[in-house]
């Protein structure tokens, strides 16, 4: 066989190439894989176990929340029965309030008269009161 050079001799370092050192480069391998799987795995198991830790802190941050949250929720809708009780309270004296306004309004504010029809029915009403004492002063009433 003709080469363009020196003629091809091959791999002929046997402990190098052969069998035997084929399986000490697997062994080599494998333990290197080994390696480093075992501390991929330390790391892995190190963030679960920080991570684990973290989430039983918030789950125990939020259930205190919960609970905070469910009294304060339980407060807030005993406040809120009281003050409809106190509003239903305040609306029925406002409704007696306005009832006894509209009973006073028409006494104590203006109907509509005029100045002289005031003062005409005040001396109209001093004069039936005048004539009344008259009445009252004669002696022949029984």
């Amino acid at each position: 066989m003709q080469t363009f050079g020196e003629t091809e001799q091959g791999q002929q370092d046997a402990a190098r190439y052969g069998v035997l050192g084929l399986l000490e480069i697997i062994l080599s391998d494998f333990a290197n894989l080994q390696a480093d799987t075992k501390a991929s795995e330390a790391a892995a198991a190190d963030s679960f176990d920080s991570f684990m830790v973290e989430s039983k802190q918030n789950k125990a941050v939020k259930e205190e929340k919960i609970e905070l949250n469910t009294a304060d929720r339980a407060a807030a809708e005993a406040k809120l029965q009281q003050d409809t009780a106190d509003l239903k309270a305040t609306q029925d004296e406002l409704l007696a309030a306005d009832r006894v306004y509209e009973k006073l309004v028409p006494q104590c504010i203006d109907q509509g008269m005029t100045w002289e029809e005031r003062v005409a029915a005040q001396k109209a009403e001093i004069g039936s009161l005048k004539e009344a004492l008259k009445i009252l002063d004669q002696p022949n009433i029984a």
